[in-house]
């Protein structure tokens, strides 16, 4: 038993010792931060580029309906999940209570944009090029 209490104190002892020799090494502030961190500015959300989504993701689902684009199925998927969720009665707020109904909508349709994002992309470039 006393040589686990010992053997806790000399690696304790041991780093404060070290410590002690040298102690310009022991904060590293020399982190790299991206540009992006640097700014320290967060980015809100852009009405007009929520609505060019969903512009987009309107223009993807009809050009899918008339065969012209295949619409991965992970997309079809979480879109038809938010949507569902949507339309159902059943919310984690119910929609009776004002704003704070509203905001589980939301909060669905930013996860589900956020998961098809990529995809979006890849369409963008295709109607582009098409």
């Amino acid at each position: 038993m006393d040589k686990i209490h010992n053997f806790g104190r000399k690696k304790v002892g041991s780093n404060l010792d070290q410590f002690k020799e040298n102690p310009d090494q022991a904060s590293d502030t020399s982190t790299v931060f991206t540009e992006e961190l640097r700014g320290g500015h967060h980015r809100r959300a852009d009405p007009r580029k929520i609505w060019d989504d969903l512009e987009l993701l309107f223009s993807m689902l009809a050009d899918s309906f008339n065969g012209k684009y295949p619409v991965p199925k992970k997309t079809v998927f979480v879109i038809t999940f938010a949507l569902l969720y949507l339309i159902s009665p059943v919310d984690f707020f119910p929609d009776i209570l004002p704003l704070i109904g509203l905001v589980d909508d939301v909060a669905v349709l930013a996860f589900a944009f956020n998961l098809i994002k990529d995809d979006l992309k890849n369409y963008r470039v295709w109607k582009m090029n098409y």
